[in-house]
């Protein structure tokens, strides 16, 4: 694990990349961020999975995203989860940063309902809500206090992807008000498992599938072994 700290004061802002070891996208976002000096605010930013990354691996014994809040004497994973949380615990803001290998447009993904106003913040449109039923409280999202994490679609190139979490460290740091289109909430609220015959889904887009309407949410990852897709429903955003 790499922990660069910057600057002094409120918010302090924790960014974490590379959970999974195959999402370099985190490692080249923080690269960008690393200069940025927040006024006000600080930053805490978190390489974490370095083992995963030199092995061009996920991960070496276990997902590191579900293991939170780790064990300082467990495999690997577990003492990167207890390590991880501990440079968190203080942080008023986390954002968790992640890619996917499905054919998706990136969005906010958050387990708190608190967390919704911080991904106000990031100029993405779509926010998956993963309802408690569904979420297993073992993300780093779960056990920080106010935490999102991105999932960059795999067309976003990563200039765009920078941009994205600068403009959203901005925000933060200076309470700032914004104008983006307003966002939608897809709450997650069960999955399709794979089959011997599966359909052809488009991510985001409402489905009709053996008498019920949802919409696809990471159908195509190559992560999901078992797992077709998540199935969501759709609402605007509270204000």
């Amino acid at each position: 694990m790499q922990m660069i700290g910057i600057g002094k004061g409120n918010p302090k802002i924790g960014i974490v990349g590379c959970l999974h070891g195959n999402e370099k996208i985190g490692a080249e976002i923080i690269a960008a961020v690393k200069d940025i000096k927040l006024m006000p605010g600080s930053l805490v930013l978190i390489i974490a999975n370095e083992e995963a990354m030199k092995e061009e691996k996920r991960f070496i014994d276990i997902d590191l995203n579900r293991c939170f809040p780790g064990d300082v004497n467990g495999n690997h994973e577990e003492k990167l989860a207890a390590a991880i949380s501990k440079e968190l615990e203080k942080c008023d803001y986390v954002i968790d940063i992640h890619s996917t290998t499905a054919d998706t447009e990136s969005f906010i993904v958050a387990t708190k309902k608190e967390a919704l106003v911080l991904a106000q913040a990031v100029p993405i449109n779509k926010i998956v809500f993963i309802e408690p039923v569904i979420a297993n409280g073992k993300s780093l999202i779960d056990n920080v206090q106010c935490g999102i994490s991105i999932e960059f679609g795999n067309q976003e190139k990563a200039g765009a992807a920078k941009e994205i979490i600068i403009t959203c460290l901005q925000r933060i740091s200076k309470a700032r008000k914004h104008s983006d289109a307003k966002k939608a909430v897809y709450s997650v609220y069960g999955a399709i498992k794979k089959g011997n015959a599966d359909p052809a889904l488009v991510n985001f887009q409402q489905t009709a599938l053996d008498g019920e309407t949802f919409y696809p949410v990471l159908f195509g990852e190559k992560e999901y072994r078992e797992i077709l897709c998540l199935k969501a429903k759709k609402s605007p955003i509270q204000p």
